[in-house]
């Protein structure tokens, strides 16, 4: 299978975002599950609507929080692959 930040992700049609703070609130519509985005995660969230590839936005994480682009990595396939479990993001 192919890494997870190898591959073009973008938000499901099914999931609607609801902006609380510097956190967002996912509805996953077919489900009808919420799930809650910390602060770094509804910046992840937004970089992939904006249509950003997930190695940029990986490198743009580390450069924006100052972390070691490695652990930002492993943090985002965990993420990534939570959401796309989920149906939160899609391949495509």
């Amino acid at each position: 299978m192919t890494d997870i930040l190898e591959r073009k992700l973008s938000p499901s049609d099914d999931a609607v975002e609801s902006a609380v703070g510097d956190e967002t609130v996912i509805l996953h519509l077919v489900n009808g599950t919420y799930y809650g985005l910390d602060p770094v995660g509804t910046r992840i969230w937004a970089l992939l609507k904006d249509g950003v590839a997930t190695p940029d936005i990986c490198r743009r994480l580390a450069e924006e929080y100052e972390i070691d682009l490695a652990v930002i990595e492993a943090d985002a396939r965990k993420f990534l692959g939570e959401l796309e479990a989920q149906g939160i993001v899609v391949e495509g």
